[in-house]
């Protein structure tokens, strides 16, 4: 089975391909916000540079996020046009898991950590089983005091969030060592760890329908925010 893995829920975008449990290729770039500028033609290149059709492909994996509403906008309708034109199933992950995925034999519980802006974070725990990712909390949005009263024990914080937060963790923290922060190198999601999950799902039937296939805001736009008024749901409930 060969997957396409489209991963765009920060600035720091990716894509892979995969076919079963082998990594084909992965290409990573940081752009800024010109997703919509060079994603297709990095897709393009990567295909043409592996001698793969797209006809060959079985299926796309797609980040949901939560993470930058641009460009998760722009990833998850290039899976979805994609899907729909070559008539392969897609299915989606959240960014949150993607990026415990880049430590699947911690001997300590995860956290993983995304600047949501406005002085929040996108968040949720797991556990490392086996070199399996089991998820502990739903994918929240919190303020770093809340935060830091979820953790309770020794945790390993991973995610571009957790870089910016670092001083107050370990400063609002019992005691330092409770906090590991992972290193910038392994703080974003990986297309190519999505691969992996999309080729899972996909083998076990789990492709999610394509008219529906939307991104995991967490909370509403800036533009429904000051329609609406602030209306966003806090602490896992989504």
């Amino acid at each position: 089975m060969k997957v396409l893995a489209i991963e765009t829920s920060t600035y720091s975008g990716s894509i892979a391909v995969s076919e079963d449990d082998e990594i084909l290729g992965e290409f990573y770039f940081n752009m800024g916000p010109s997703h919509s500028e060079k994603l297709v033609p990095s897709i393009e290149w990567l295909l043409s540079g592996l001698d793969i059709g797209k006809s060959e492909l079985d299926g796309i994996a797609v980040s949901l996020g939560p993470g930058s509403f641009t460009a998760l906008r722009v990833g998850i309708s290039t899976a979805k046009g994609m899907a729909f034109s070559l008539g392969i199933p897609v299915a989606g992950a959240s960014s949150l898991e993607l990026l415990a995925m880049n430590l699947p034999f911690a001997g300590y519980p995860l956290c993983s950590v995304m600047d949501a802006k406005k002085g929040e974070l996108f968040a949720a725990r797991f556990r490392s089983e086996d070199g399996r990712i089991e998820r502990v909390t739903e994918d929240m949005i919190v303020s770093p005091p809340e935060l830091k009263d979820i953790i309770k024990e020794k945790t390993i914080f991973i995610g571009e969030g957790a870089l910016l937060y670092k001083d107050f963790m370990e400063d609002n923290q019992v005691s330092r060592e409770n906090v590991l922060v992972c290193p910038p190198y392994l703080n974003y999601p990986r297309a190519s760890s999505l691969a992996q999950s999309g080729v899972r799902s996909l083998r076990a039937g789990n492709a999610d329908d394509v008219v529906a296939l939307a991104p995991r805001y967490l909370r509403k736009s800036d533009a429904e925010l000051t329609s609406k008024g602030k209306n966003y749901d806090r602490i896992g409930h989504n």
